[in-house]
C-alpha cells in the first residue's frame, strides 16, 4: 500500500511538472497549442520601427500590384506623424523606411505571380488604413499549429469538423 501511494505521488508530480516549468517544448502548453505568449495589439502598435517597416513594405507591395496612390505623400505623412511623437527618431526612421521600401521592392520585382487575389486583398486593406492615417502594423499571419493536438482543430476540406486524414498522415 505504501509503494502504491509513493508511485501515485511520483506519477502526479511528474504529470504536473510540465505545467509550470520553463522547459523548451516539454510543457502541457506545447501539447495543446498554448505554449507561446501572444503579443497584444498594443505591444505591436507601440514600436515605431515595426510601424515604419510595415508602412514601407505595404507601399512597395501596393506599387508592385498597381495600386494608384502617391507613395511619396504616404511616406511624408507617415514620417510627419512619427516626428510629432519623437522628433529625434526622424532620421533613423527615414533610413529604415527607405531600406525597407527598397528591399521589399527588389524582392517582389522578380516575382511575376506576386499579386494573387488573396495577397492584393490584404495589401488593399493595409494600404487603405495607412492612407487614412492609421499606421498600426498589420496583424501577423496565422502560424501553423505544430503542437501534438494542433491539427485536430483544423477544418476538413468540406468545412465540417476536423481533417482526420491530415491527422493520420
Amino acid at each position: 500500500m505504501q509503494v502504491a501511494r509513493i508511485l501515485f505521488v511520483a506519477f502526479a508530480a511528474a504529470s504536473l511538472a510540465g505545467c509550470g516549468a520553463s522547459l523548451p517544448k516539454l510543457t502541457t502548453g506545447s501539447l495543446f497549442g498554448g505554449g507561446a505568449k501572444a503579443t497584444s495589439a498594443v505591444d505591436r502598435n507601440n514600436d515605431p520601427v515595426e510601424r515604419t517597416m510595415d508602412v514601407a513594405a505595404t507601399s512597395a507591395r501596393a506599387l508592385k500590384c498597381g495600386y494608384n496612390f502617391d507613395p511619396i505623400k504616404l511616406k511624408t505623412n507617415f514620417l510627419t506623424t512619427q516626428a510629432a511623437g519623437n522628433p529625434a527618431d526622424t532620421a533613423k526612421l527615414t533610413q529604415i523606411y527607405d531600406a525597407s521600401f527598397n528591399s521589399v521592392s527588389k524582392a517582389v520585382a522578380a516575382n511575376a505571380g506576386y499579386c494573387s487575389p488573396d495577397r492584393t486583398a490584404k495589401i488593399k486593406l493595409a494600404l487603405n488604413r495607412h492612407l487614412a492615417g492609421d499606421y498600426t502594423p498589420s496583424p501577423p499571419e496565422p502560424q501553423d499549429d505544430s503542437s501534438l493536438f494542433g491539427s485536430w482543430t483544423a477544418s476538413s476540406p468540406d468545412g465540417h469538423g476536423a481533417d482526420m486524414q491530415e491527422v493520420f498522415r
